[in-house]
């Protein structure tokens, strides 16, 4: 009796906050990896970089959530040459993003759908010929939760869209985040 409460006792301390940590509601996440450009301004600019920051929201009983993403991307102009070898160009958004938890029985990945519209700043290094523009644009892609060397993090890749002046832009981000 005394060997199985001290081995309760020790589950409940090692697993006990996952599963807590697990049923937040509300989470605060930091990600990054690469930004792809593709469509019109891969022909401008090489593979980038990019930083994000999100707030989340979501449930264990409902497979709607809610995200709020701050990101900045950035790419370096690409045959750019010596006089250019440190412009860039970057794009700065705000989204708010909804997502959709996809049924899984038996799994140690949560998969979901995430969707949003939000404002994208562009800006580039340039003195002349590159004006900041900000301008509506949206974003759709697929992710999945994890649960790595005790923290959870996710794994997502979204495309988004918007314009510069009268130019779409497109680009893909591969993510990978901690959350909090």
């Amino acid at each position: 009796m005394r060997r199985c409460t001290l081995v309760m006792a020790l589950a409940a301390v090692l697993f006990g906050p996952a599963l807590l940590g697990a049923q937040r509601p509300v989470s605060i996440g930091i990600a990054g990896g690469a930004s792809i450009p593709a469509g019109n301004l891969r022909e401008g600019v090489d593979v980038g970089w990019h930083g994000l920051a999100t707030i989340a929201v979501s449930t264990l009983m409902q497979p709607l959530g809610l995200r709020i993403d701050v990101a900045y991307n950035r790419f370096a102009f690409n045959n750019a040459g010596p006089a250019l070898a440190d412009e860039y160009q970057s794009m700065g958004s705000a989204t708010l993003n909804f997502t959709y938890r996809l049924p899984m029985t038996n799994s140690p990945l949560s998969p979901y759908l995430i969707s949003g519209l939000g404002a994208y700043r562009s800006e580039c290094s340039l003195e002349s010929g590159c004006e900041p523009t900000t301008r509506y644009g949206w974003n759709v892609g697929l992710g999945t939760k994890l649960f790595v060397l005790g923290f959870r993090s996710f794994l997502e890749a979204r495309y988004h869209r918007t314009e510069i002046g009268d130019t779409n832009v497109q680009y893909f981000t591969p993510t990978f985040g901690i959350m909090f």
